[in-house]
């Protein structure tokens, strides 16, 4: 990509009245990408004419527009640091699975390792307000989706999109996060740390917005947003949503995209379940563990894998006998109250039921669990740990 093409690009980026639409119109036929060069080109369809000259013609009126002046150089001076970059529909490093959606963004800001956006990804999304249940099964899943050589997509917001970037970085496996505002900041605010950690991971990982860099995080970016995850991904599973979740957006857009959709089921009692069981009625893939996953994406999708990622081989974790190794690890004196706990949170009171330990006894030894990285509590609610 020529300077001559990312300025003239970023300039009717910045430009008011051009619409993503004609912007992603002028990239596919524009091989010369000026002005006098896309005016002077032959396109057939009178509706994309019209577009692409009142895209020029808003941009050469607007040259004057000190604003998107200012803004189309600051994108481009952006664009020079390292570890930043601006890609066009039009560049080899585009996304290629993400280009066949129709409604694909022309051009995203990126901050980290392109690298890792040839790679195949399964996006984990789901509840802000996500349980301790919820948050244990998106990192446990993350986690070995990461081991088997899959990249993590999500949308770093707090919850259960949270569990799956640090489950990735934690494993010092590659994640993408893709934003609902410009890469100018980061949202929420608390997750800063987080997208440090995301593109200064050795394996690689990155920040992708189609926004402006100014943008901030405004509703409406959201759903934009959504397509993107689900459009670089071959499959999107959600852990938890409910009703009126922006999660169920993400699973509708994959599958207008003809991805795969995967759910994981909750419990019947929580409100943060009913979009999973929901998805699962309209037949999307019910997952308990990433072999759910893998096993799926192995063989129904072998067809995309070979297309889109011609080198991608899944590694062999061992994902098989951790489960066991991990009940190898309770000491023997604790079997039995490790045995009670599970994924759902149960009361201090209803393991005192269930063990038969009076409270000084059960509370040593969850403490002795807690400690050992095997069990996780809020308040008087425990829980076991993946």
């Amino acid at each position: 990509m020529t300077s001559d093409i990312l300025n003239l690009a970023l300039r009717l980026f910045h430009t008011r009245g051009v619409s993503a639409a004609t912007l992603r119109q002028i990239l596919h036929h524009g091989s010369d990408m000026s002005p006098a060069g896309l005016l002077s080109q032959h396109i057939s369809d009178a509706v994309e004419r019209e577009l692409v000259n009142t895209a020029i013609t808003a941009c050469r009126s607007g040259l004057a527009n000190t604003m998107e002046a200012e803004l189309s150089t600051q994108a481009r001076d952006w664009s020079s640091q390292s570890g930043h970059a601006i890609l066009l529909a039009s560049d080899p490093d585009y996304p290629a699975i993400l280009k066949e959606i129709p409604d694909y963004p022309p051009l995203l800001f990126v901050r980290g390792d392109l690298d890792c956006l040839k790679r195949p990804m399964i996006a984990i999304v789901g509840s802000r307000s996500s349980t301790a249940y919820g948050r244990s099964v998106a990192y446990r899943i993350a986690s070995d989706l990461a081991a088997v050589g899959l990249v993590v997509c999500s949308g770093l917001a707090s919850g259960i999109d949270t569990q799956a970037h640090s489950a990735a970085v934690d494993a010092g496996a590659p994640t993408v996060a893709v934003l609902g505002n410009g890469l100018g900041s980061v949202y929420p605010p608390a997750n800063t740390m987080l997208s440090q950690r995301i593109i200064q991971c050795s394996s690689g990982g990155a920040l992708i917005s189609e926004l402006p860099l100014s943008a901030g995080p405004v509703a409406q970016h959201f759903p934009q947003r959504n397509r993107i995850i689900s459009g670089l991904s071959l499959g999107t599973l959600v852990v938890e949503a409910n009703m009126r979740s922006g999660s169920l957006i993400t699973a509708r857009l994959a599958l207008e995209q003809n991805r795969e959709v995967f759910a994981v089921p909750g419990s019947v009692n929580s409100p943060v379940s009913r979009g999973c069981h929901r998805l699962i009625r309209q037949g999307a893939i019910l997952t308990e563990t990433a072999d759910d996953i893998v096993e799926h994406i192995r063989f129904l999708c072998q067809a995309q894998l070979a297309m889109s990622y011609p080198d991608f081989a899944f590694m062999d974790a061992g994902a098989a006998d951790d489960s066991t190794k991990r009940v190898a690890s309770v000491p023997r004196h604790l079997h039995k109250l490790y045995s009670e706990l599970c994924d759902d949170p149960v009361t201090v009171d209803q393991l005192m039921i269930r063990t038969g330990h009076d409270l000084p006894g059960l509370s040593a030894g969850l403490l002795e669990l807690e400690l050992a990285g095997l069990a996780g509590h809020e308040g008087n609610r425990w829980w076991r740990l993946p």
